[in-house]
């Protein structure tokens, strides 16, 4: 993450940024936050112009600096922190950070265009990547709180919060109380029948862009522009109806996950589920905001290749992870990348339709464990031991 760092100076960030800290400043001195008849403009819940505040108070350049030094810090710890849960105990220390290494190197092409505009979406993915994480230690609580941070961030995360909630008893008063607080949060600080109206102004919001034809955002690569490409044209109501299908499908096979007994390879396996559904789809969707899915994608090739260096399936998942993460041109981004992760999709469906068919992928048929000592002078994921 620091290769992508130092590549973006914080005289060029986008103007995601500055739409974040005016939106935050129109919050503060009573103004309208959110304009219904726009796909563009601000969108996520006033709990996040909380967040953003503390930067309205400084230029605008050191701030993007600041915000974006934050958001890389949290993004590599999250990524680290969860290769590391889900390598087994053995593996030696060394071996472990070298796996995450590699699975952040994977992501430079996501994270820089994203560091970039210093999108929220690097937060959100985080938190989601820590809550997993998390989870797989059966720490209910803090996964809860890092969900909370990750719908603070981007509201796109309850996809996750939903998925949790629905399918671990441990978590769901927990994920209630966070859903709660991200709403109530802001009423503490500011006035209530303005903050009132604000929400209904960004319900209204929500509802258009969920509703609008893809063609209306020049921006948007999901499951409408790819199909749009092949000449179906998709009415927003059967739009909306795929999406709720989606969701169904995607709780189903979340569902089937849970049935192989292991907290990690279930974890895992909602994590990768909700980032291929929100970027098919989540309402508008960007051809830059596949980084919610390039993290997992990578860490399964990396699982993949620990065990095998020759296994095709890993190589295929850091080129799908590669593609992703570059910014290709509008028109091929919005047909290739919705392709690539429905085709992803429907391999972890039929994976995950057969539980230990699931398990097998993540934890191989024994223990993941480090390379032999004359492996270990590489360095490399490629030079583990087959399991």
């Amino acid at each position: 993450m620091l290769t992508a760092l130092a590549r973006t100076h914080p005289r060029r960030f986008g103007s995601t940024f500055s739409a974040y800290l005016d939106a935050a400043r129109r919050l503060w001195t009573g103004q309208q936050v959110y304009d219904p008849t726009t796909l563009g403009d601000f969108l996520y819940f006033p709990i996040t112009l909380l967040v953003y505040t503390p930067f309205t108070l400084i230029e605008r350049v050191p701030a993007a600096a600041i915000a974006l030094a934050l958001g890389a810090a949290f993004f590599t710890w999250a990524c680290t922190r969860l290769a590391l849960s889900l390598l087994s105990a053995d593996w030696r220390s060394t071996d472990a950070l070298a796996f995450a290494g590699v699975v952040l190197l994977v992501n430079i092409p996501a994270a820089w265009f994203n560091f970039k505009g210093v999108q929220a979406q690097v937060p959100m993915t985080a938190a989601m990547m820590a809550a997993c994480a998390a989870i797989i230690g059966s720490r209910w609580r803090v996964a809860a709180f890092w969900l909370f941070v990750a719908i603070a961030m981007k509201p796109l995360a309850i996809v996750m919060v939903l998925l949790c909630g629905a399918l671990v008893r441990e978590m769901r008063w927990w994920l209630v109380g966070a859903v709660v607080a991200v709403i109530v949060a802001p009423f503490v600080f500011l006035d209530w029948s303005y903050l009132v109206d604000q929400y209904q102004a960004m319900g209204w919001k929500l509802w258009h862009i969920a509703t609008a034809p893809p063609a209306q955002w020049i921006y948007q690569a999901d499951f409408s522009t790819m199909v749009r490409a092949l000449g179906i044209e998709l009415p927003a109501g059967v739009a909306l109806a795929l999406r709720l299908a989606a969701a169904l499908g995607t709780l189903a096979l979340a569902w089937r996950a849970k049935q192989t007994g292991d907290g990690r390879s279930f974890a895992f396996a909602v994590l990768i589920l909700s980032g291929c559904f929100i970027t098919l789809f989540g309402p508008r969707n960007e051809f830059l905001s596949f980084i919610v899915v390039t993290p997992s994608i990578a860490l399964l090739a990396a699982l993949l290749l620990n065990r095998n260096a020759s296994d095709y399936r890993g190589w295929l998942l850091i080129a799908a992870a590669l593609v992703l993460g570059f910014a290709w041109t509008l028109a091929i981004d919005a047909v290739l990348k919705p392709a690539i992760v429905t085709a992803i999709y429907v391999w972890l469906a039929w994976l995950m339709a057969v539980p230990a068919r699931w398990r097998a992928l993540v934890e191989g048929d024994e223990p993941l464990r480090a390379g032999a000592d004359d492996h270990a002078g590489s360095g490399a994921v490629a030079g583990a031991e087959q399991a």
